[in-house]
């Protein structure tokens, strides 16, 4: 759980004070550590508040300049510094100031009076306090993933905390998986820095007033990420897209594959059907193999329906024949190609490296032995579904 820098910081504003314009608006803090030498010597993690010293902070200008680029680059929260001695030489200087500003770094002073270890301690037990609170949260939140008939009463207690009616918002859900859960051993590690990454990017977005608040749900193999956002903030079809690619982009877990699946927007009372849509995009990735780009919903729709339909009835949609001639191997790979390809008989025999006219003959032996014709609307339908099935049975 990550509390918000702007309540620790009004906690703490008897204890510190902030030296530059950074905005502090949807930062948020994970952890805190202690820099104790004059390199970030990779130690500093995503989302962590900083506590240092001015003895501990490079004299040269440069060489101060290049440590907060390095904690920059770690995606540190912010670096608080405790004046070393009352001079006016151990404060922050005007240039490192403007460095802060320029890297868009919170840079704060701990007061003459207060050592620390106050901050440190003061600062730890409002996470404490965070992280319990989160898990309360987390009940609630998987509670309402579950239920089919959500009411506003149900959002009351993450509506506090987050002081908004979630309620009366949108959302999106996005499904973060590994190919395979971690081991014992490496599992915290991973989930740790697979939640901060996926923090780093919503908060991001919260700062630029592109979602109005977000939970992140962890699991034993990835996570869940709610997003709330209202009318104005909602991005549609198909500019929506360059915001979860990006997403998948970022998110870098050494030795893991990661999957993603995108919901459809939903009302808020609605969050049971974007978990499962979410869920299912993660499940087609997965099943083939797609781990190179996020998977929304509404591309695979149709592969649900055809799943539900295959699980609840026996009865065929397409004629016997249209699986068994998927048997063959070059039918298969051509008819995938030429939907891969828009239908495109050109572009089709351009991917296979094969003649147009190969093309066309191999998909008029479908017609021949199924009835079906590749040239009309409801029978190249047929086709795609028995395509659909046939890749899930293969991938399984």
């Amino acid at each position: 759980m990550m509390i918000d820098l702007q309540r620790i910081v009004s906690n703490e504003k008897n204890r510190i004070v902030q030296v530059n314009q950074v905005p502090l608006k949807g930062r948020v803090v994970n952890g805190i550590t202690i820099m104790d030498s004059g390199s970030a010597d990779g130690w500093a993690k995503t989302g962590e508040l900083v506590i240092t010293s001015s003895k501990m902070m490079p004299e040269n200008i440069d060489d101060a300049k290049e440590l907060i680029r390095e904690l920059v680059d770690r995606k540190i929260s912010c670096l608080m510094v405790k004046p070393y001695t009352h001079d006016k030489a151990a404060k922050f200087p005007q240039a490192i100031i403007d460095f802060g500003d320029e890297l868009n770094l919170p840079l704060f002073a701990i007061k003459d009076h207060v050592t620390s270890i106050q901050v440190l301690n003061s600062i730890n037990a409002q996470l404490l306090e965070g992280r319990r609170i989160g898990k309360m949260a987390d009940l609630d939140l998987d509670y309402l993933l579950k239920s089919n008939s959500a009411s506003e009463k149900d959002f009351v207690f993450i509506s506090e905390l987050k002081k908004m009616n979630l309620f009366d918002l949108n959302i999106r859900l996005v499904k973060i998986s590994f190919a395979q859960a971690p081991k014992p051993n490496e599992r915290l590690s991973v989930q740790l820095d697979l939640v901060n990454q996926i923090h780093e990017f919503f908060s991001h977005a919260q700062r630029e007033n592109r979602i109005m608040t977000y939970f992140i749900l962890e699991a034993t193999n990835g996570a869940t990420v709610i997003s709330f956002f209202n009318h104005e903030q909602t991005e549609l079809p198909p500019n929506d897209r360059t915001r979860f690619t990006t997403l998948f982009k970022n998110v870098n877990i050494p030795r893991f594959t990661v999957f993603e699946g995108v919901s459809g927007m939903h009302p808020a009372k609605k969050i049971h059907r974007a978990f499962s849509e979410a869920s299912f995009g993660v499940e087609v990735a997965k099943t083939l193999g797609w781990s190179e780009r996020p998977v929304f919903y509404r591309d695979v729709s149709l592969w649900d329906l055809v799943n539900k339909i295959s699980k609840a009835q026996d009865s065929r949609l397409y004629p016997a024949e249209m699986d068994e001639i998927l048997e063959d191997p070059e039918i298969y790979e051509t008819i995938k190609e030429f939907f891969n390809q828009n239908e495109s008989i050109k572009e089709t025999s351009e991917a296979l490296y094969t003649h147009p006219n190969t093309i066309r003959y191999r998909l008029t032996q479908i017609y021949k032995q199924t009835g079906l014709d590749y040239r009309h609307t409801n029978d190249k339908f047929l086709i795609y579904i028995a395509l659909i099935k046939k890749m899930m049975k293969n991938a399984k």
